[in-house]
């Protein structure tokens, strides 16, 4: 199987993801390019540090500390931003699809060097001060971010695992957070396990243009020549895995960005998909009312953090950008690439989506939650999963409800 991060650089058609920004053309994942990574000094005084229980995070945190200093990574577009300041250049990291989140390689002697993070490269999320050209949103990672991000790995994956829904479904944890007032990351460590970013399931390795999809030569193995079984068993192998683990987090009165960039998937032997992996924890937004109406107990509720605000509008709004904008995009692809292969003709194209919209409605039933399901022919979804509630956004077209 490719490597992980081969995977993420390369064989990603950026369906349902951002386009490339106008920067430094090797900074662009698919480029694989390596780059140097400088650290910085700031005073840990200052700095707003938060770690989950585990072994790993308190290894890294005494790694990058000592008893006045904490060293926090910089991303290489920012690094004219700190000309002057106290650097460090320890390792070396790579670009993953998301720009700001890099795949991490320690060198003898550096940080991280002596410490076991498993078969994969451990991920860092780095501060990025300014927006990237042409994609709008707030890269920050401030104070409030990192304590939202650390909490909730210690708090969500035993929400989502409580429920027979969420049986699929492992939170990647983001173990440890540090932020100072104007500089902040995040570490991610990766399971030991086969991997494929969602996006990898329908994208062509361009390496090898005439080998099928992931998706396309893993449902000739289970139907063979047997097509259009394979598009009336598209829902079952495609969308329910995504969709339950999905709708377990809204259950518990979460909405979790699961679109084709936040979420890796481990295939099963006689399955598309058998494990989820959802990996970012900093869209995730939760609603206290919602917890109340359904009688569990609120969450953060003494916590002065406006990153872990639970006044985020109405949950339907939630639910739809969720099901028809994020995994709405990725059914869209992995029908695409089964008709570009041409293992599906127009017809198993539409068996295709019908069996999609029969499964969601399934698991719509199976959760409970019919009230949030209110969708019209057109759905208003916003662009940005921070601040306080949802704007107008743009609009997006409902194909699979």
């Amino acid at each position: 199987m490719p490597d992980l991060k081969y995977l993420e650089q390369h064989v990603n058609n950026r369906f349902g993801t951002s386009a490339a920004p106008e920067i430094d053309a090797a900074m662009l994942p698919e480029t694989g390019s390596q780059h140097r990574l400088l650290w910085r000094k700031s005073s840990r005084n200052e700095a707003r540090i938060c770690v989950d229980d585990s072994d790993i995070a308190r290894a890294v945190l005494s790694e990058i500390t000592n008893d006045e200093d904490v060293y926090i990574p910089v991303h290489p577009l920012e690094e004219e931003r700190w000309r002057g300041e106290s650097l460090k250049e320890s390792g070396v990291i790579s670009v993953s699809a998301s720009y700001r989140t890099v795949f991490f390689e320690p060198e003898k002697g550096g940080f991280l060097s002596g410490l076991d993070f498993g078969r994969h490269a451990p991920m860092i999320k780095l501060h990025l001060e300014n927006p990237l050209p042409g994609i709008d949103g707030d890269r920050r990672i401030t104070k409030s971010r990192v304590e939202k991000c650390v909490g909730l790995s210690k708090v969500l994956p035993e929400i989502l695992n409580d429920d027979p829904l969420g049986e699929q479904i492992v939170t990647v944890p983001e173990f440890l957070g540090v932020a100072t007032m104007d500089h902040g990351v995040l570490f991610r460590k990766l399971p030991d396990r086969d991997l494929y970013p969602l996006f990898s399931l329908y994208s062509v390795d361009p390496s090898a243009p005439n080998v099928d999809s992931h998706i396309v030569a893993k449902m000739k193995m289970l139907y063979g020549d047997k097509s259009e079984m394979a598009a009336v068993d598209l829902g079952s192998q495609l969308a329910r895995p995504l969709v339950r683990s999905l709708f377990s987090g809204f259950r518990a009165g979460f909405s979790m960005e699961m679109h084709a960039q936040n979420v890796l998937i481990e295939p099963g032997s006689d399955s598309l998909i058998n494990i989820v992996y959802f990996r970012d924890l900093e869209g995730v937004v939760f609603s206290n009312k919602y917890r109340i109406e359904n009688l569990l107990p609120p969450l953060f509720v003494d916590c002065e953090n406006s990153e872990l605000d639970s006044n985020v509008g109405p949950m339907s709004r939630w639910f739809n950008r969720n099901v028809d904008h994020d995994l709405g995009r990725v059914f869209k692809a992995s029908l695409i690439e089964l008709a570009r292969s041409g293992y599906f003709g127009k017809r198993e194209y539409k068996l295709g989506v019908q069996s999609i919209r029969k499964v969601i409605r399934e698991c719509v039933d199976e959760a409970g939650l019919s009230r949030l399901d209110r969708y019209g022919r057109l759905l208003p979804v916003s662009r940005s999963p921070y601040g306080s509630g949802l704007g107008k956004g743009h609009y997006y077209r409902t194909t699979f409800r």
